[in-house]
């Protein structure tokens, strides 16, 4: 297993206790009044091992030994190590146990399994390992394999480790970190382990003593696990499960019989009952009577002494063992109840419900998450949601008052779980209430689940409008095309409804401050079912007025829906001819495509001789066709999906990693925040995912105690205007927050508010920018955000996600062959091009094709006309760059961008992109944004 770094000091510290010169060496360090002091300490000692080492065969043993401590020493306080690395390998070869401890234990540390050098040592850890007589060298040489083994180690040494693991020669010492080593090889290579080979003796050894058991468990999980992502599973691991209920069995109902060593904290092996437990979830529930009856016996005394233990206060460190066996003994028995035809004990789960409704309401944070986490996965099985209902007033109070934003998510998926007809619109209505003051970072998902329960349990459709308009009204940032488009649907298909809904988004727009998305909804029925709320009140032209108010301020996408809502009006009140037709002469020449068609199409149908040509166009749309699959409830469980593969990442990676601090005082406060990380500068991987998102948001940085988030919202082709989120997730408040541009004269931005500004612990506030483009942008934004933090300035240095492709907009479509002729037409001498390897692998050209159309925002040019089939490897984009010059005249300039693979199938991990446009800065400027969003050398 990894070592924690107090773990590598404590190494260094017990060497140093033989070695005057390591000791004398960290007592400088330690005595270092600062970092300054100890850096110059720090070179002084590389100085002088460097000229040492420079001896070679002259240096002796022992300071061979004490020269490597102390590289090994100076790279754990985190300088750069680039001597001793030879040394140390040299160590590994030695015949003592001393020196090879020292070697062993310096590359363990120091190299990562794709070391070059690592290779060179494969031969002498293999001799180790084959070392029958020397079985302290073997452990040396396994648990540096299980350290840093790679594929290569795993391709030279498999055959040696799985000896030492099925020799009935091996002591358990040995067995124990062969175990682990295997559990690394296997991970590197599967393929090379015979696995029905190995599998008889990692079984048999869930019989042995406890410290061999534990290591056999987590080596069975890890091979089952594989074999349940990669099926078939081996007929050999039908056997786990007997050997398993027996070790349960055991550790719980024959604790006293075992030594006290085996105990933590009065526990009988934890982190065994766990392993157990979890590794029982990848099998049906046993066969064998005896074995059922025996395991249903371990289980209830697991639950009934967490019941007994759970009331006495229980330390801290005996706490967490003792919670840690009973929530995986609670996701055993939801798993029995979910995949056997004959569930199991109905007991069980009653107990389970009980246990896990008194976890909800305690103090402890930790043990709130889980249980609320815990119980949403028992909500879904069969005859448990009754009793798990009791518990509603204490959910609906942590998703209200609960301080940490986890467990409110958690409390929002437990609300979700436990809605039905009973409970409803109770439900909703608190969601509904918890929406007004809900994070930035929940409000999506909130959002979400309100509309999916108002459908999946409205009594009255009528009420399920209410609802969306209500979302709309005091999250509509938040409510999604999905949801909107659903509202549409269900109008459409449901002819009771349609008078309704019209009506009611009628009054919704008189209102000035709608949001765009009630303007969406509103624009489409109202231009469908306007007819059908005629009164003395209400005539065309209302309905005009009501909709118009809004056109000037909307984005170019609800321009465009409006239109049609303007001419499906005229369809019904002919009067309104002579408003509408002057509106689409005027936009036929507008700069958006989309609405320039639009008004073009709309005012050829207007001043057509047919009369019959508008209603027969324009007539009502017909009924929607219904599908079986929500597209709302497919993002509900893609999320949950993404969140259990994100939580079992997390728990595979803590099985690497050792508690640190398991023997602190367990009286220590919990809710101690913990120290702020030193702030760094914006990683370029943070902002080329922002760029590759086709979703306009995510994170421009990420820190532990600090993130900033980015929201694109809608503007004109030279303008980008965002809202940009600061999170402060640390204890202490961010004063003087300043966001300072570096003034260029291709670009203005603007930030509201402008003064400094102040973020509230554990809060989020939100700042809007505005960018317009006056020429093409050479590099994106640079940014300076200052603030105050504990009374130290703090200074970051940002890029914003603002380049020349922003102010690009795809034109109308061109055709292959025109394509080729403007290409040809276009000045050679402003033609630039590149090489651009990606950070990521390219495999699909045509999803590549769709995604870069989107994130260049241009359209895609259909070469298979114009290019032989040979040429499929090249794609072709066009599109109109403009910019506002500081007279506000608008300027447009036509982009022709060709991409170029090597071949049209495999990964492929660069491309050629070539861009010609009349000026050579704009082509060098997209073709700068190109790079700056795929390429890995950005």
């Amino acid at each position: 297993k990894k070592r924690g770094t107090s773990h590598q000091q404590q190494a260094v510290s017990t060497m140093a206790a033989n070695m005057r010169g390591l000791t004398n060496f960290i007592s400088d360090i330690r005595k270092c009044a600062n970092k300054a002091d100890e850096r110059i300490r720090v070179l002084k000692e590389l100085g002088n091992i460097r000229n040492k080492f420079q001896k070679g065969a002259r240096l002796d043993a022992y300071s061979r030994k004490k020269y490597t401590w102390k590289l090994l020493y100076i790279y754990i306080l985190g300088y750069n190590v680039d001597i001793g690395h030879i040394e140390a390998m040299q160590l590994i070869s030695a015949k003592t146990y001393a020196e090879k401890k020292t070697g062993y234990t310096v590359c363990s540390i120091m190299f990562n399994e794709n070391h070059e050098l690592l290779t060179m040592i494969t031969q002498s850890v293999k001799s180790d390992l084959n070392s029958e007589s020397h079985e302290t060298r073997q452990c040396l040489a396994l648990s540096m394999v299980a350290n840093v083994g790679g594929r290569n180690m795993s391709d030279a040494l498999w055959k040696d480790v799985c000896s030492l693991l099925t020799s009935g020669t091996s002591r358990g010492t040995v067995r124990k970190k062969a175990c682990l080593c295997l559990l690394r090889l296997f991970k590197k290579a599967p393929e090379n382990i015979e696995v029905n080979a190995v599998a008889p003796k990692v079984i048999s050894m869930l019989g042995d003593e406890f410290g061999v058991a534990t290591c056999a468990v987590e080596l069975a999980v890890g091979l089952v696990s594989y074999f349940r992502q990669n099926p078939p599973m081996p007929q050999v691991f039908a056997e786990i499960v007997p050997k398993c209920v027996t070790l349960i069995h055991k550790l719980t109902l024959r604790r006293e019989t075992h030594r006290e060593e085996y105990k933590y904290y009065g526990t009988m092996c934890p982190w065994l009952q766990v392993k157990c437990l979890r590794l029982l979830q990848y099998f049906p529930p046993p066969s064998n009577s005896n074995d059922r009856k025996r395991l249903e016996e371990s289980m209830t005394v697991i639950l009934h002494t967490e019941k007994k233990k759970s009331s006495k206060g229980s330390k801290l460190n005996k706490s967490n063992a003792d919670h840690s066996i009973l929530f995986e003994c609670i996701n055993l028995i939801i798993h029995y109840a979910t995949t056997s035809e004959d569930g199991f004990d109905k007991k069980m789960l009653d107990k389970a419900a009980a246990l896990l409704g008194r976890f909800v309401a305690l103090k402890e944070a930790n043990i709130r998450y889980l249980g609320l986490d815990t119980m949403a996965r028992l909500a879904k099985v069969e005859g448990t949601l009754d009793k798990i209902k009791e518990q509603l007033t204490t959910i609906q109070y942590s998703l209200h008052k609960d301080l940490d934003v986890s467990i409110r998510k958690r409390a929002l998926d437990m609300l979700f779980v436990m809605c039905d007809e009973t409970n409803a619109h109770k439900i909703i209505q608190e969601l509904l209430v918890f929406l007004q003051d809900a994070e930035y970072a929940i409000r999506e998902e909130l959002v979400l689940k309100i509309a999916i329960l108002a459908e999946r349990f409205a009594t009255d459709l009528r009420w399920f409008i209410d609802v969306i308009l209500k979302l709309i009204t005091l999250a509509g940032n938040y409510v999604s095309e999905d949801i909107w488009y659903r509202v549409i649907q269900i109008v459409t298909n449901n002819d009771k409804l349609q008078k309704y809904a019209a009506l009611t988004m009628y009054k919704a727009l008189q209102s000035k401050s709608i949001h765009e998305n009630g303007i969406n909804v509103g624009g489409y029925i109202l231009g469908e079912f306007c007819d059908q709320i005629l009164s003395k009140k209400i005539t065309g032209s209302g309905l005009f007025e009501a909709l118009h108010q809004h056109f000037p301020t909307s984005s170019r996408t609800t321009q465009a829906l409006l239109l049609s809502a303007y001419v499906k009006l005229v369809n019904g009140f002919p009067e309104l001819k002579r408003i509408v037709m002057p509106i689409f002469v005027k936009y036929s020449e507008h700069a958006d495509i989309e609405i320039q068609q639009r008004a073009c199409e709309y005012a050829a149908i207007g001043r057509s001789n047919d009369a019959n040509l508008l209603e027969t166009v324009f007539e009502v749309m017909p009924a929607f066709e219904e599908k079986t699959d929500n597209a709302l409830l497919k993002r509900v469980e893609m999320e949950t999906k993404r969140r259990n593969v994100d939580a079992d990442q997390k728990s595979e990676a803590g099985k690497d990693e050792e508690d640190d601090d398991e023997d602190e005082d367990e009286d220590e406060d919990e809710d101690e925040d913990e120290e702020i990380d030193e702030f760094y500068d914006q990683k370029l991987a943070t902002l080329q995912s922002l760029l590759q998102s086709t979703s306009g948001s995510g994170y421009i940085y990420k820190h532990p105690g600090f993130q900033i988030g980015v929201k694109m919202i809608a503007g004109k082709s030279h303008d980008v205007k965002m809202k940009i989120f600061y999170g402060n997730k640390s204890s202490s408040a961010f004063e003087n927050v300043t966001f300072s541009v570096l003034e260029s004269n291709e670009y203005t931005i603007l930030t509201l508010p402008p003064e400094p500004i102040t973020v509230a612990p554990k809060a989020q506030t939100a700042l809007l920018l505005k960018a317009t483009c006056h020429r093409p942008i050479s590099k994106a934004p640079s940014v300076s955000l200052t603030f105050t933090c504990d009374g130290e300035d703090k200074d970051i240095k940002l890029t914003l996600p603002i380049i020349s492709t922003q102010f690009v907009t795809s034109g109308r479509s061109v055709s292959g062959d025109k394509y080729l002729s403007f290409w040809k037409s276009l000045p050679k001498d402003c033609e630039v091009q590149e090489i651009i390897e990606t950070s990521n692998p390219v495999s699909d050209l045509d999803e590549f094709q769709e995604l870069l159309a989107q994130q260049l925002h241009m359209d895609i040019v259909d070469m298979s006309g114009v290019l032989s089939k040979e040429k499929k490897n090249i794609l072709c984009f066009s599109g109109s760059f403009e910019a506002l010059k500081p007279s506000q005249d608008i300027i447009k300039m036509p982009v022709l961008i060709r991409v170029q693979f090597k071949g049209t199938s495999g990964n492929q991990n660069s491309f050629m992109c070539t861009v010609r446009t009349k000026h050579r800065p704009l082509s060098s400027s997209i073709l700068h944004s190109v790079s700056t969003v795929y390429s890995k050398n950005a």
